[in-house]
């Protein structure tokens, strides 16, 4: 999601889960802060864990997991978020059309071969790579390179959640037909859409001529309450998603 994540992972100890998150957060922090010359804490608070026992509630869990973008008016079913990853049980390019090697540009051919490399050694992309892996690609390419390093990536057992309903087609009915509940992890709840995270960046580029959106994160404090108080009669968002998408301390 915009401001959260979530994860749904099969462990035999929660410690498992607690290095996880440390590391993959710490880990997105400092590549965050790198790429817009901040610092500071990007994840507010400590994430929350509840396990799950039996078939109804794990499948609770799953289709409150799955319906996260469509109860923040993302999309109608969860398969159609491409963020769920849940279409990629499916193709391999479910949101682009299929790479043609032959058609591809040089640097797309260039970005697909690192992307191989890295993979294949277990190492993340760091922002600054993708940057430029992405900057000399068409929109179409850019689209199509997304789908080859989620699937280059892709680490979800497909096979254990599918095993939960029969096949995918029954998973994807059961998410449009349950919203699913988490009554465990207490998380903080901000009602609403998501779809001002969309139109922010747009009307920072289009109306405040930022090049790039990472540049209004780099403003003073000062000029950062004013663009909020801009960009609050210029959007739908709301005072806690504009206090979150430019990052102050209190959400």
């Amino acid at each position: 999601m915009f401001d959260h994540t979530h994860l749904l992972a099969k462990v035999s100890e929660r410690r498992e889960v607690s290095g996880f998150v440390q590391e993959y957060t710490s880990l997105y922090s400092r590549e965050l802060n790198i790429s817009i010359g901040s610092d500071g804490p990007v994840f507010r608070r400590n994430y929350g864990f509840a396990a799950k026992v039996g078939m109804k509630a794990i499948r609770d869990a799953c289709s409150y997991h799955y319906n996260n973008p469509g109860e923040k008016k993302l999309c109608k079913r969860a398969e159609e978020y491409r963020w769920t990853f849940l279409a990629y049980a499916v193709s391999n390019h479910p949101f682009s059309e299929k790479i043609i090697l032959s058609l591809a540009s040089s640097p797309m051919r260039r970005a697909m071969k690192m992307i191989k490399y890295y993979a294949s050694r277990d190492i993340y992309l760091k922002h600054e790579w993708l940057e430029k892996m992405f900057a000399p690609l068409s929109a179409q390419e850019k689209n199509q390179l997304i789908d080859y390093i989620i699937v280059s990536y892709n680490v979800i057992d497909y096979e254990e959640l599918i095993s939960y309903y029969g096949s995918y087609e029954m998973a994807c009915l059961a998410f449009a037909s349950n919203q699913g509940k988490e009554f465990d992890v207490k998380e903080e709840f901000v009602p609403g859409s998501h779809k001002p995270y969309y139109e922010i960046p747009k009307v920072l580029q289009a109306k405040h001529y930022f090049k790039h959106v990472k540049d209004a994160l780099r403003l003073p404090l000062t000029e950062r309450v004013n663009l909020m108080y801009m960009l609050k009669d210029e959007t739908n968002a709301s005072w806690v998603q504009l206090r979150k998408y430019l990052r102050f301390k209190k959400a």
